[in-house]
């Protein structure tokens, strides 16, 4: 005798929510559920593939539309739960397989799909100063996390590292020095190879020289950068923690380059690049 079953619509709609097309398979329907959880990897790769999360905007148009497909599977296990009542239990109708396939889709798929098919891209939030006023405290930016597996860095770019002497910190600088450069700063003004850096990102809050104490940050070197190495320095140079005190930075160390702050409590600066 066949087993008949009672479907929960609020039961579909949260199955849903967990993993897609779990809600689905919930309410007897397989082929629709494989077919929604394999259109969900599918919209992901096409998008990561494309590079739309490594700008702002690409950033938003992806968000909708996954935010967007996740809703409409959640709403469709919901009503047809609510319309099908009562269903013929499948042999896959068990709560256990249900809870299995969600366990396997956060601690397995997820992690290689992040690895493999979802940009490599990570959030990071501003805790201090030192970089104002590019970014301020507060600033939330998007990072590249393999931006330098098969680029250099250049000068300019702002990039994420462990702290040398507490590598368990993460740090954020603008790369100065590249390998093979000499650098020196006179009177706060910074010197590659003997010539003056245009550095229209830099705030000075202090214009008289600094006491004995903080004069590495008027005057410092001159020094030869390693091969392998980066000279870091904060945009806020009066009020930043950088390679003139913790010396020069490990390439090989790099969590990635900054992309735009998609957070603010300056709505004004929300989407912009950070340059």
């Amino acid at each position: 005798m066949e087993e008949h079953i009672k479907r929960s619509p609020l039961t579909a709609f949260i199955l849903s929510f967990l993993t897609p097309g779990v809600g689905q398979l919930y309410n007897g329907q397989l082929k629709k559920a494989v077919s929604f959880y394999l259109l969900e990897l599918v919209l992901s790769g096409v998008m990561s593939f494309a590079g739309l999360f490594f700008s702002f905007f690409g950033m938003l148009t992806c968000g909708g539309i996954l935010i967007g497909y996740t809703i409409f599977v959640m709403v469709d296990a919901f009503i047809n739960a609510k319309r099908l009542q009562i269903i013929k239990a499948k042999k896959y109708n068990k709560w256990y397989l249900y809870l299995l396939i969600i366990l396997i889709n956060i601690s397995l798929i997820q992690p290689l799909l992040e690895q493999f098919i979802i940009p490599p891209v990570k959030s990071y939030k501003i805790p201090a100063q030192s970089m104002a006023p590019t970014l301020m405290v507060g600033d939330h930016i998007i990072v590249n996390k393999k931006y330098y597996t098969n680029q250099s860095p250049e000068r300019g770019d702002v990039v994420i590292f462990p702290y040398p002497p507490t590598p368990e910190k993460n740090y954020i600088k603008r790369v100065v020095g590249l390998p093979g450069e000499t650098i020196e700063i006179k009177n706060k003004q910074v010197y590659i190879n003997g010539q003056p850096l245009e550095e229209p990102y830099v705030m000075y809050t202090q214009s008289r020289p600094l006491p004995p104490s903080m004069a590495a940050m008027d005057k410092f070197g001159a020094v030869t950068v390693p091969n392998g190495k980066l000279f870091v320095l904060g945009d806020n140079r009066d009020n930043s923690l950088d390679s003139r005190y913790f010396g020069v930075v490990d390439i090989a160390t790099l969590k990635g380059k900054a992309l735009y702050i998609y957070w603010a409590k300056d709505k004004k600066r929300i989407g912009e690049d950070i340059k």
